[in-house]
């Protein structure tokens, strides 16, 4: 959108941005809210109800589906600039709205039937060129684990049962195990599919399959204690270094 715009005459820029979320807003990249993408949140996520985790995954969109700041701020900037002449841009930005279909009509014209989904108003835009980012959607388990069907343990959403360790939960006849990564963000949470976390994840399986430790995993990754029933809740006493600490400036 923001490229579209600088390249476009003021007042002639004939653009419309349709957002299914329901605001235009930053994601969220503090220290702290970064920490959601640790081994920590992905330990108590697994643990709370499946209820829970369902709500959690679709509310936490800032996390990881929302827009950088700065483009954000370049984007308002440039809008502001186009009405200091007391114009103002042909550009309609739209959020919380679902296209409901897309087809051609007369012409090379495109139509979009939309639907507001707080209003739950519904209207028809005809457009010239439609650019799609709409993202990725994740591939079910079903064809590729096929034989296993039978024996797949689900949730009450037909999805598959996944441990903490990336195992589905099989039927006990079946003596083998089968590991997933990026197939379980309805039981890890928003971290599942971040490559950030891929080595936790990777010797959290290996440990798991070897059934011993060849990569030690450290068990606090996070400031934030997520649940009141986590293993440290409670405040631990600090530790005082014995080592004296260097100064950031030199001591006059």
């Amino acid at each position: 959108f923001l490229d579209l715009l600088r390249r476009r005459p003021v007042g002639e820029e004939r653009l419309h941005w349709i957002g299914r979320s329901p605001a235009f807003s930053p994601m969220e990249y503090s220290k702290l809210g970064l920490e959601h993408f640790t081994p920590d949140y992905t330990r108590y996520f697994h643990a709370l109800a499946e209820p829970v985790r369902d709500r959690l995954v679709g509310s936490q969109w800032q996390l990881h589906k929302a827009v950088d700041a700065g483009t954000l701020a370049a984007i308002h900037d440039e809008l502001y600039r186009r009405t200091l002449n007391g114009g103002w841009p042909d550009a309609v930005l739209t959020p919380g709205v679902r296209v409901r279909t897309a087809g051609r009509i007369a012409g090379n014209k495109i139509e979009l039937h939309l639907e507001h989904l707080d209003e739950s108003s519904r209207s028809r835009l005809a457009t010239d060129a439609v650019v799609l980012a709409t993202g990725y959607q994740q591939r079910p388990l079903d064809r590729l684990l096929a034989g296993l069907d039978p024996y797949m343990r689900r949730d009450a959403g037909e999805r598959p049962r996944i441990d903490a360790d990336f195992r589905l939960v099989l039927d006990p006849s079946v003596t083998g195990s089968v590991y997933v990564q990026n197939a379980e963000v309805h039981t890890h949470g928003v971290g599942a599919p971040d490559l950030g976390l891929a080595a936790w994840r990777g010797a959290t399986i290996l440990n798991s399959l070897t059934g011993k430790d060849p990569y030690p995993l450290p068990t606090r990754t996070a400031f934030t204690t997520f649940g009141l029933r986590e293993p440290h809740s409670t405040v631990p006493q600090a530790r005082h270094s014995t080592q004296r600490i260097t100064p950031l400036v030199e001591e006059k």
